[in-house]
């Protein structure tokens, strides 16, 4: 194993690879932040689309087929989904530059995790951040 997060207590962690250890606390502040994602992104989302000139009604896409009127909102969703992970990431690599003092991608390449890997320690680090025990 590259690394472990350790529950310490309720709201104490450790997070452990190479020969580092870094101590966190869960508080209010992270999961305000890791919810306001979702809210910024589409905030975002909509500023940039009104200065190009289109509204997120422009996005979906209307069918008449048979008499019938379809709409097909996927581009919409795709591009709301791209946002939000964005903003997701961003939110999540500034909290990891508060707790550990390097950026998700810097903790990444520290830990020397490769891409199987990587995916398995981001849920398990935000559940640690959320104050949700960790899968070990």
């Amino acid at each position: 194993m590259k690394y472990e997060i350790i529950k310490n207590g309720t709201d104490d962690y450790t997070l452990k690879y190479k020969d580092k250890e870094f101590n966190f606390k869960t508080d209010l502040k992270i999961m305000s932040k890791m919810q306001g994602a979702n809210k910024a992104a589409r905030t975002k989302l909509v500023m940039d689309l009104t200065k190009q000139g289109i509204s997120m009604k422009d996005l979906t896409i209307t069918k008449k087929e048979n008499g019938k009127t379809y709409l097909d909102n996927s581009n919409k969703a795709e591009l709301e989904k791209a946002y939000i992970d964005d903003e997701t990431a961003n939110v999540f690599s500034e909290i990891c530059e508060e707790k550990f003092g390097m950026d998700l991608t810097t903790l990444i390449m520290d830990i020397d995790l490769d891409e199987n890997e990587m995916e398995k320690f981001a849920t398990e680090l935000v559940q640690a951040l959320t104050g949700k025990t960790p899968s070990r």
